[in-house]
């Protein structure tokens, strides 16, 4: 019953959305074959990881900005379609790092005019109450959509399904996700004050001065710090745990490491709406400080259950995948909250930009200290990886201090 009870318009962004992230986990499952039939290195691999993000960060500027001034579900749509062009390049043309992450990175472009435009649609469908109370269901989604793409692909690599057919179904997927917000979305019902689209500088130049406010910054900063964790996270969990059964001699296929990857995801929404409630009327900059802190602790203990045992290790993902994911709905909230309605579009373009250059560091950094202290064969090599991963959220607590202090936001 309770979901008869949401508002129709949340319940159709939240399932696109989900659905339209059907990629999203293609390359992480398929990497160690790829790596192996393309003699890519671990930093190599990494970089194929983070291109996603870094074309995700160059459209962002213009497309996120972009709904200030034209209608949300059009950018949507044409978002979906550079994605699904992205993975259909992936399919058919993909042979080495330097071709691979021109295409992984279109898809990235694709998530970029989904993922926050998709936001801006429901927000201008939602009243201020509603707003801030759907948000992070909205944006918890992401981590069922990134549940949704293990699951579905973990399954067909067990089923021998090759990483080219994978690439080409997940393309079409996303090609059929660009019609329905276009027409079922229905009208805005917020009123605020389109802007003149005035060119790519002067898209560029507002997003910077976001900066200038000093209660949105530290929750744009911090996202930073948390989706360096999260991406860095996700792209090489999977290899990850490859490794932890193969030394430990557990004997787990690739469909049950992809859905405890998707079970990971789909725990996170919980977090992460967990998280976000916790903070509604209290002091979120401080909250979120300490949520960061405890994650980075969070991390230590995941490198520190590798040395004993594989179950102990998959229940310590586990657990560390949902400190992770706990901030970041409110993160978004914060975001949202804190600014008008009209340059709302433009805060969430800086947010997404900082958060996913975050991202797009998080791959190469895992793969460059893999390469440099033993590769994926060594327990050392993971145990510094996961040490390194936790520096995100240590960064973000540090962020919110110096912030608090500085400016008592």
């Amino acid at each position: 019953m309770f979901i008869y009870k949401l508002p129709k318009i949340l319940i159709l962004t939240c399932f696109i959305q989900m659905i339209s992230m059907v990629g999203f986990a293609i390359w992480p499952i398929y990497l160690i074959d790829l790596q192996a039939q393309w003699k890519l290195s671990n930093s190599e691999a990494g970089w194929i990881s983070g291109s996603f993000y870094i074309g995700y960060v160059i459209a962002t500027p213009f497309l996120v900005s972009l709904t200030d001034t034209f209608d949300s579900r059009k950018l949507y749509a044409i978002s979906c379609l550079i994605g699904s062009a992205g993975l259909f390049f992936f399919s058919i043309f993909s042979t080495n790092a330097i071709n691979a992450s021109i295409f992984w990175s279109l898809v990235g472009v694709g998530l970029a005019g989904t993922y926050m435009p998709g936001l801006q649609i429901l927000n201008s469908r939602l009243n201020q109450i509603s707003r801030e109370k759907y948000v992070a269901v909205y944006t918890s989604f992401f981590g069922l959509g990134t549940a949704f793409s293990f699951s579905l692909f973990g399954i067909l690599k067990n089923y021998n399904v090759s990483w080219e057919n994978a690439f080409l179904l997940a393309s079409v997927i996303l090609f059929l996700c660009s019609f329905p917000l276009l027409y079922f979305s229905g009208d805005e019902i917020e009123e605020r004050r389109k802007k003149k689209y005035q060119g790519i500088i002067k898209v560029i130049v507002p997003i910077l001065k976001t900066f200038k406010n000093k209660k949105a910054s530290p929750f744009i900063l911090g996202y930073g710090g948390h989706t360096y964790e999260l991406f860095g996270f996700r792209s090489w969990t999977f290899p990850c745990i490859v490794f932890l059964s193969s030394h430990f001699k557990v004997s787990v296929s690739d469909a049950f490491i992809a859905n405890s990857i998707a079970l990971m995801g789909f725990i996170g929404i919980f977090a992460s709406i967990f998280g976000a409630k916790y903070c509604i009327g209290k002091d979120r900059a401080r909250i979120v400080s300490n949520m960061g802190v405890l994650c980075f602790f969070g991390s230590i203990l995941t490198a520190i259950s590798f040395l004993f045992s594989f179950w102990l290790a998959l229940f310590m993902l586990f657990l560390y995948n949902s400190l992770i994911i706990l901030d970041s709905g409110s993160l978004t909230t914060g975001t949202v909250v804190n600014g008008e309605p009209h340059d709302r579009g433009v805060r969430l373009a800086l947010h997404s930009m900082v958060g996913f250059l975050g991202g797009a560091i998080g791959g190469p950094v895992v793969g460059f200290v893999l390469d440099n202290f033993g590769g994926q064969a060594s327990h050392l090599a993971w145990f510094m990886s996961f040490l390194c991963l936790g520096l995100g959220s240590l960064l973000s607590a540090l962020t919110f201090r110096y912030y608090f202090f500085k400016y008592k936001t």
